[in-house]
């Protein structure tokens, strides 16, 4: 039954949290927080099959790639601004890919996380797809690190302007670009809500992010590990 009724169910969980978040006006109430919470409660209520809703939205799932591509658009409305500023742009991604890799396999260690789990946490600060597949190729379980990547969005769409506003990080630029390194698509659509300049910076760290992380990654991970256990 939930094969028929996933989608239908999905957007209609999704544009109710959305209209409750309008309302209140608080980002404790994120949509996409709200929907996975719903959404949750709904499966265990009436005893719904995880393999039957996935393969209901799969094509809710599909339009995940083009979502993440009609993200440039406002890149490239921003483009004059975002080419003239590029070297500290690729300087700022670069120690932040550089930084998230060595705080996270730190933290995962020193927590005794297994070396699965640890190489699973590695890359939660890009996209979903390429998350996975950097996972999988140092050593992790990729549905692990889509579940990390899912939550740490959801906590930069939620709490990054509230943290970058009492780090006194205010100009949009800076804003965006932290946004979209730490945070990737998630935290980007809470940037496009505040400018055009926050969601074209998040969008061009998101990228950058993504393609340092898929070279640096792979080739840091191995010393990491062996330096730290």
């Amino acid at each position: 039954m939930i094969l028929y009724l996933a989608i239908p169910l999905t957007l209609a969980v999704y544009f109710l949290a959305q209209w409750f978040y309008k309302k209140t006006a608080l980002a404790i109430f994120n949509p996409i927080l709200l929907s996975i919470g719903a959404l949750i409660s709904i499966m265990l209520t009436f005893g719904f099959e995880l393999e039957e809703y996935q393969q209901g939205t799969n094509i809710l799932t599909r339009l995940l790639e083009p979502a993440v591509i009609a993200l440039a658009f406002p890149l490239f409305q921003q483009f004059v601004h975002v080419k003239a500023k590029i070297v500290p742009i690729l300087i700022a991604c670069s120690v932040g890919v550089i930084v998230g890799l060595v705080v996270t396999t730190f933290v995962a260690i020193s927590f005794s996380a297994s070396p699965e789990i640890v190489a699973s946490l590695a890359p939660k600060a890009v996209t979903t797809p390429i998350a996975m597949a950097i996972s999988h190729t140092i050593g992790g379980i990729p549905a692990i690190s889509a579940i990390m990547v899912i939550m740490v969005g959801i906590f930069g769409n939620v709490c990054a302007p509230f943290l970058l506003k009492h780090l006194r990080i205010r100009t949009p630029e800076a804003q965006g670009l932290a946004i979209g390194s730490g945070s990737h698509v998630i935290g980007t659509s809470k940037a496009m809500e505040l400018s055009r300049t926050h969601g074209a910076f998040s969008t061009t760290a998101l990228l950058i992010s993504a393609v340092l992380t898929s070279v640096i990654a792979p080739v840091l991970y191995p010393y990491l590990l062996i330096w730290m256990l």
